[in-house]
């Protein structure tokens, strides 16, 4: 950790291993093919450990069967539907819905809806390199009305497979609703919907594992929280990864190096090895997602937390605290605690 940590970066991409806000709609900004690509997170912004960036579009809008040869990818829908493509599934997906594609896995997508828009979270994120090369640099946060700058399925196979990005020749079949509620075991693509996952409580709150390392390769691992207001965790920092914050819904206090920041659906945090931090959720109902590179503190919400059937968070009883849990994740974890919850000091009429 530095001696002086640096103030995050605001609204834009530093190119430098520094912690940063996103608001959302802001980053980098290209045009394919009727899609607006923002890139919220580049190799050179995160230590080359992972990449991030939204897809919006109208209806129609759609991607190729594309193959990523060293990336695994994690797909998030924000917003309307999606019908997806995964390997030889299919499947219509909603806001909250995720899709685990390991490297190696043939997938593709067309959006359903007037705006539609998904997350992709790559890790390692080189492919990325692969979108200003093709795209075209925009300043609109929309995806435009109609597309204006095409883009061939030829041209993307001769830039592509600079990055690693192969395009199969593949059909797509119907797509259909259908409820996944399960997370594998191992390194295989599957689908989870909204609420599905592993999940497990604590007092308030709902912690839901969307991903473990085994997923991944080790290369990290997806948490979906959802819970009550309430207040600072203890201020801390890690070591040896990297925690990122997004937003789903509701409200979410920050408290990144000394500075409050206020995080709304879609806003974006990257906190690196060193930050000091500490979230606060600020809303009845929250929702965030985080994804920790690598996975080596997923055993802290083992620890933290009791597994549960239960689709919806606890409220409202006698407050408690994992004491052992917490002591155990501080003596095996990369877990440093530097002081108490911090105090809000700004908007606290709000």
């Amino acid at each position: 950790m530095p001696d002086t940590p640096p103030t995050p970066v605001v609204n834009q991409l530093p190119g430098e291993t520094l912690p940063y806000v996103m608001s959302a709609g802001e980053g980098a900004r290209y045009e394919i093919d009727g899609r607006l690509f923002t890139l919220i997170a580049r190799p050179e912004d995160t230590g080359s450990l992972f990449g991030a960036h939204y897809v919006s579009g109208g209806r129609g809008a759609e991607a190729p069967f594309a193959v990523h040869a060293t990336e695994h990818q994690t797909v998030v829908v924000f917003d309307g539907l999606v019908h997806f493509w995964l390997g030889d599934r299919a499947r219509i997906l909603a806001p909250g819905d995720t899709v685990s594609i390991p490297a190696g896995t043939p997938f593709a997508y067309r959006f359903a809806s007037n705006y539609t828009r998904i997350l992709l979270y790559s890790a390692g994120g080189a492919s990325l390199g692969l979108v200003p090369r093709v795209g075209l640099p925009v300043d609109a946060h929309v995806h435009p009305a109609r597309p204006e700058h095409p883009v061939t399925v030829d041209e993307l196979r001769d830039v592509g497979a600079e990055f690693g990005i192969g395009y199969p020749d593949l059909q797509k079949t119907d797509a259909a609703l259908q409820h996944d509620e399960t997370r594998p075991a191992g390194t295989v693509p599957y689908f989870l919907s909204s609420g599905e996952g592993e999940r497990t409580r604590t007092f308030n709150q709902l912690n839901t594992f969307l991903s473990r390392g085994e997923n991944t390769g080790s290369d990290y691992f997806a948490m979906h929280t959802t819970g009550a207001k309430a207040g600072y965790i203890p201020l801390h920092f890690h070591q040896r990864h990297t925690e990122n914050f997004l937003c789903l819904e509701g409200r979410i206090w920050l408290h990144v190096n000394g500075r409050e920041v206020l995080l709304t659906k879609g806003d974006f945090v990257h906190a690196p090895a060193g930050t000091i931090h500490s979230f606060s959720l600020d809303s009845n109902h929250t929702q965030m997602i985080g994804f920790l590179a690598p996975s080596i503190f997923e055993k802290f919400f083992d620890y933290m937390n009791e597994p549960t059937t239960d689709a919806v968070y606890p409220e409202g009883g006698e407050f408690f605290f994992p004491g052992e849990g917490f002591a155990r994740a501080q003596a095996e974890l990369d877990l440093v605690v530097v002081g108490a919850p911090p105090a809000r000091t700004v908007a606290l009429d709000v």
